[in-house]
């Protein structure tokens, strides 16, 4: 039996209602949508400030088989602590905050402060702690410390505490 993979609209919902969640509890802050769009995805209005804010979504895979292989279907399946896979994924997070940062320096309404949101949808995700985001991210600062239009980069997973928001700060130095 297959699963019903959600459509686009449906994805979307889903990750920004998610990402206001998993913000709200590591960032304590509270978000309300204001409108959904196009380069950003959505404007969202800070509870206490009454500043918008600007989200990119995106969602991560391994590869572009991950869908129809293993999210389709319905199997429970083991899942591996694989670390050639989690390599792969962590290669496609760096190519796809790439492609992100390209076309928001491009494209994008920069009317408000800009986040991009980095679902880790991979069942692997789950063996990625916060302490191996914060160790990737130091890996790869040359990409973390250059995310201009974004002001952050914000990573999620819903297996595990597994987030990690990034900013970069004065002096080539990440705040994590």
């Amino acid at each position: 039996m297959l699963i019903d993979w959600p459509n686009k609209e449906r994805r979307e919902s889903f990750e920004i209602k998610k990402f206001i969640e998993h913000y709200e509890i590591h960032k304590n802050r509270k978000f309300t949508i204001e409108n959904k769009q196009e380069c950003p995805d959505y404007i969202l209005i800070d509870f206490s400030s009454g500043n918008r804010i600007g989200i990119e979504l995106s969602s991560v895979y391994i590869d572009n088989r991950s869908i129809p292989d293993k999210h389709i279907k319905s199997d429970n399946c083991y899942i591996a602590d694989d670390e050639n896979k989690i390599n792969q994924l962590k290669e496609q997070i760096i190519e796809k905050i790439t492609e992100k940062i390209k076309k928001a320096q491009k494209h994008y309404n920069k009317k408000y402060p800009l986040i991009l949101s980095i679902y880790m949808n991979e069942y692997e995700s789950i063996y990625l702690e916060k302490e191996d985001l914060q160790e990737f991210v130091v890996e790869h600062e040359s990409i973390f410390s250059n995310i201009y239009p974004f002001c952050e980069i914000f990573f999620w997973n819903l297996p595990n505490d597994g987030f990690v928001s990034v900013k970069p700060c004065e002096k080539n130095q990440l705040q994590t």
